[in-house]
Order: C-alpha cells, then sequence, then structure tokens
C-alpha cells in the first residue's frame, strides 16, 4: 500500500496533465508513470484560504484520481502548500453536505504536503454531494493547530463517471 501513496505523490507533483480540460468548476486531466499505467485525476481548489506561514493564504487542491490496468482502486488527494508536521498517517474528520462528520486516516507524503486516502465507498458517496469538507489538527508535540479545506463540489456525478469511464471502472 506505500508504495501505491508513494507513486500517486509522484504523480500529483506533476503541473502539467496531457489533454487537460474542464468539466464545471473540475479540472481534468492525465499522467502515464514509467511502467505505463495511466493515472486519470480530477482537482478542484478549495473555496476557503488556509492561512500560511510561509508565504500568502492558499486555497488546497483536492483531487479524485483512478488508475487505468488492473489495479482499479480510487484515491483523494489534498495538495497543501504548507508542511503537516506528523509523519505515517494523519486522522481528517470528512463532512459530506449537511451529514454527521466522520473520522477517516489519510496518509502524508513524505514532504508533508500531500496526504491520500485510498477508497471506493468515499467516491460513491460523492456521486450526489454538493458540499465536501475536510478538517484536520496538526503541529508539534506541544501546539495543536486546525486547518479545513470546504469544497463545492457542484456537479460531480459526471466527473466521477468520466473517470470512472477512463479508468474501466464500472
Amino acid at each position: 500500500m506505500k508504495s501505491v501513496f508513494c507513486g500517486m505523490a509522484l504523480v500529483a507533483g506533476f503541473t502539467t496533465f496531457a489533454d487537460a480540460q474542464e468539466l464545471g468548476n473540475w479540472s481534468l486531466g492525465q499522467s502515464a508513470s514509467r511502467d505505463g499505467v495511466i493515472t486519470y485525476s480530477a482537482s478542484l481548489r478549495s473555496t476557503n484560504l488556509i492561512t500560511s506561514g510561509s508565504g500568502p493564504d492558499y486555497a488546497p487542491l483536492y483531487s479524485i484520481a483512478c488508475k487505468s490496468g488492473a489495479d482499479k482502486n480510487w484515491q483523494q488527494w489534498l495538495e497543501l502548500e504548507d508542511a503537516v508536521y506528523s509523519r505515517g498517517d494523519i486522522e481528517l474528520l470528512a463532512t459530506v453536505d449537511d451529514k454527521r462528520p466522520r473520522e477517516e486516516i489519510w496518509h502524508i507524503s513524505s514532504h508533508g504536503r500531500l496526504l491520500t486516502r485510498e477508497n471506493l465507498p468515499d467516491i460513491a458517496e460523492l456521486r450526489r454531494a454538493h458540499m465536501l469538507k475536510l478538517s484536520w489538527n496538526w503541529g508539534w508535540s506541544w501546539l495543536w493547530l486546525s486547518d479545513e479545506a470546504r469544497l463545492e463540489l457542484g456537479d460531480i456525478e459526471p466527473v466521477i463517471f468520466t473517470l470512472a469511464k477512463s479508468c474501466g471502472i464500472a
């Protein structure tokens, strides 16, 4: 599982995608790994800004992705400009529309600026959602800080359908 996250961190780090296009507020793209597997992704900036300790405030980038080939699973990425000062995994609270928040475990990349999660049920739940809020605590052992990304998903069903079709997911 760790190798998948490392590979996704490399893919998420690319800023230029082949055949990039827009679908509503979402930016669709694709990238190929060295072994020929194509990753299809859809990205959206949060509607709120996070106060940055190293520069101007910024909107985190949220992405949904899937791969072509035998490994047909979904990934979610949350790309930050400031590093999360934790290692391994981090607990996020995910709130979809007005539902009760649920705890999710996301993996922190080695540089601390990319949070990733693999899952199918979460993507299925997003098909008819309008809003997603991800919130988390981070910091040092003596100081915990809180941040959140609020995402106005718009009409996300065509986005998920397009990705699923590209990846061969039923």
